[in-house]
């Protein structure tokens, strides 16, 4: 036997010994646990189980030396090879994966076992067993207070009426049974210290329930106790207590006992000291379920070893051709390949797969050079097409989470903050409705977006297209000075036709009113004056006319500004004292610091403009009907922005109408009765050419009147642009 598994090496194969060896251990194993399953922790240890653990012992022995052996050939192995290698790396690694957690399941059996037998026969159950007695002790001590109580009770009841014992010794029985059958008792009897009853009280069922009592149940009696005695056999307890209202009489009550309660404390006492019993012989039977799980656990885990070896070793030779192979190929070698095993198996699957693999990693990592080289440029330029344009390009996630900004998004959008991750409805609201549109139809969106911001409005060219990943790609620019300005050239041309139709009739018109004055005034009657006031009325209206014309052809020629440098508070003062000397009765007030606000800008045309916003504030004012008059202020104030500076002009007349705000600035657009619509439009202008922006809103008191924002650049940037004229700054 020795020397046989001694030739057995790492190359013998399995042998029949082997597969009859292993087949025995498992079957043993398996005996093994359904005898121990069987066991209970009480029993005595039988024979047979003694006679299994020793031949487990035996096998688990051979078994151990059969994996010993195969080790030891594996070690003195001399050729070196990759799969010998890898193949103690194995057996090592199966050592320790085995060893690791036979250890933990055998830690865990120990106190799996110890905690079973703590449990059966720890003190807590004793103490269980103990007071699960002592509760049914604690029911018949019940019974006893019980009836000690109502015999003392009845005693006091029954010496208060001994009386009638002597005068109506029947009366007497019938309330000795009653009061007994209140006292749930079915007979009471009142007995000499003979033992020989006086009277007697018996309820239904209630005869063949007196005992005499002994001589030693008097004397204690005598001494005041109540004395009580079990008839347990007979299924009842009697009572004896003195009377003290009569000489040597006694009370003697009956009460069947509660059957079942006693039964109880009789098992429960019965069950205590068995479990004593049994307890004095947990040890032995402790260490016989430790030894059998234990040789389980041992059993088990050799036979996993074993296989687990021969398994190892027949795919140690290819697992570490491929090992090699795959080095070579982290080095960089993707030429390298592996010759496939002889058996037609997984290993040789994978080893298959290996050299397909490496044939097509070699052709995709040429192929990806050349895709990365390429996908380097195009990301190049994307960045550095993101960054330039002036347009704001996002892209946004099927959430409408935005996932990409360009620096222009955030200067266009006003957000400060990194845009990515917020939601686009968060940032430009204006945009959610189309980006959904896109989303939900698929189709490209293409559309004109009209913003209202607290600087004005806002007008926004939207492109929104869907990409390959299914969100969205949202480019947007800025087209407000675009479209304003492509406005303000069609309301120029048509303001400057106007005035070229009008004016051609309007001189003939003039000139032949007055001929008809100078040619009929002689021969009117004085005292007619329709003809008089007639030719008054056009010659008025034909200069209103005029005056209206040049207005048109002031805004049709709007000059551009002249760009120099001077003081904007100077300015404001001396437009609010003009029309302080217009307005007497208006107070117009100024409020800024007294430090210089230079900025940079045409200072007629701006002057032109603030003053007619002030004036447009006065008329207003005068304007109110009657009973609203109220006595006016117009408020003048500033604030320095850094870049930029905020120009406040607040009034108390009626105010901007709601409705009309935001179309008070186009040409033509007006409240008034006589106004021609061009004066906020002429404002807008200017202030735009500045590359400012104004607001029409109604008082930040929320009291009536109207407020007028403008902010101006100090710095214009339209030099650029070619629509400004420089100006030299004064020697």
């Amino acid at each position: 036997m020795v020397g046989f598994l001694k030739s057995n090496n790492a190359q013998s194969g399995w042998t029949l010994f082997q597969w009859l060896f292993l087949i025995a251990a498992f079957l043993a194993a398996t005996v093994t646990f359904v005898a121990v399953s069987d066991m209970d922790p009480i029993d005595p240890v039988s024979r047979d189980v003694q006679v299994l653990l020793i031949v487990n012992t035996v096998i688990i022995g051979i078994l151990a030396l059969i994996i010993a052996q195969r080790y030891m050939a594996t070690r003195n192995d001399k050729r070196g090879e990759g799969g010998e290698r890898l193949a103690r790396r194995f057996l090592l690694l199966f050592g320790f994966s085995a060893a690791i957690p036979a250890l933990v399941v055998s830690l865990f059996l120990w106190a799996a076992i110890t905690r079973g037998f703590d449990t059966w026969f720890g003190e807590r159950i004793v103490t269980l067993v103990e007071q699960t007695a002592a509760v049914a002790q604690e029911n018949v001590q019940e019974f006893s207070d019980i009836l000690e109580q109502d015999t003392r009770l009845m005693a006091t009841d029954v010496n208060n009426a001994l009386q009638g014992l002597t005068e109506d010794p029947e009366r007497f029985s019938s309330y000795l049974g009653i009061q007994a059958y209140v006292r749930n008792m079915p007979a009471a009897y009142v007995i000499d210290d003979k033992g020989i009853p006086l009277a007697i009280g018996e309820n239904a069922g209630g005869s063949g329930y007196f005992r005499r009592p002994t001589n030693e149940m008097f004397d204690e009696a005598d001494q005041g106790e109540v004395i009580l005695s079990l008839q347990e056999g007979e299924g009842f307890a009697s009572s004896l207590v003195k009377l003290d209202g009569m000489e040597d009489a006694y009370l003697y009550l009956a009460k069947p006992l509660d059957r079942d309660a006693f039964a109880r404390l009789r098992r429960a006492e019965q069950a205590l000291e068995e479990y004593r019993i049994a307890g004095q012989l947990s040890s032995r039977s402790q260490a016989l379920f430790v030894v059998a799980y234990g040789q389980i656990v041992a059993l088990v885990l050799l036979l996993a070893v074993r296989l687990a070896l021969e398994a190892a070793s027949r795919i140690t030779g290819p697992i570490g051709r491929l090992a090699s192979a795959a080095q070579s190929v982290r080095d960089g070698n993707l030429d390298v390949r592996v010759p496939l095993p002889g058996s037609k198996d997984e290993v040789r699957a994978l080893s298959r797969s290996f050299n397909v693999m490496t044939e097509q990693l070699g052709a995709q990592r040429s192929a990806l050079e050349t895709a990365r080289e390429d996908a380097e440029h195009r990301r190049l330029f994307l960045e550095t097409l993101l960054e330039e344009v002036s347009a704001g390009v996002v892209r946004v996630d099927e959430s409408f989470r935005i996932t990409l900004a360009n620096p222009s998004a955030h200067k266009l959008l006003g957000w400060e903050e990194p845009l990515e991750g917020q939601l686009l409805g968060d940032v430009a609201p204006a945009f959610d409705r189309y980006s959904t549109d896109a989303a939900s139809t698929g189709h490209p969106v293409d559309a004109s977006i009209d913003v209202s911001e607290p600087n004005g409005h806002r007008h926004f060219r939207l492109k929104i297209a869907r990409d390959t990943t299914g969100g969205l790609v949202l480019t947007f620019d800025d087209a407000t000075r675009l479209v304003n300005a492509q406005r303000q050239l069609a309301w120029r041309d048509v303001a400057r036709r106007i005035a070229h139709e009008i004016r051609n009739p309007l001189t003939p018109i003039q000139l032949s009113a007055e001929r008809l004055r100078r040619r009929y005034t002689k021969y009117i009657p004085e005292d007619d004056v329709v003809f008089e006031r007639c030719t008054d009325t056009i010659l008025r209206q034909v200069n209103d006319i005029g005056r209206m014309v040049e207005e048109f052809s002031g805004f049709a020629r709007m000059p551009k500004p002249t760009l120099k440098s001077f003081d904007l508070a100077s300015l404001l003062d001396e437009t609010g004292f003009a029309q302080h000397v217009v307005s007497p009765e208006i107070s117009v007030e100024a409020h800024h610091s007294s430090n210089p606000l230079i900025v940079s800008g045409d200072e007629r045309l701006l002057a032109q403009a603030i003053g007619n916003i002030v004036k447009n504030a006065a008329e207003a004012i005068d304007g109110l009907p009657p009973g609203e008059e109220t006595q006016g202020l117009i408020e003048i104030s500033t604030d320095d922005l850094g870049d930029s500076v905020e120009i406040i002009i607040e009034d108390n007349g009626p105010g901007f109408p709601e409705a009309a705000r935001d179309r008070l600035l186009e040409p033509y657009v007006t409240t008034r009765e006589k106004g021609t619509g061009l004066g906020l439009a002429i404002v807008n202008r200017i202030i735009m050419d500045h590359g400012g922006s104004i607001a029409l809103e109604g008082r930040s008191d929320g009291l009536q009147g109207a407020r007028v924002r403008i902010v101006l650049p100090k710095q214009s940037d339209l030099v650029s642009m070619g629509d400004v004229e420089i100006a030299e700054a004064p020697q």
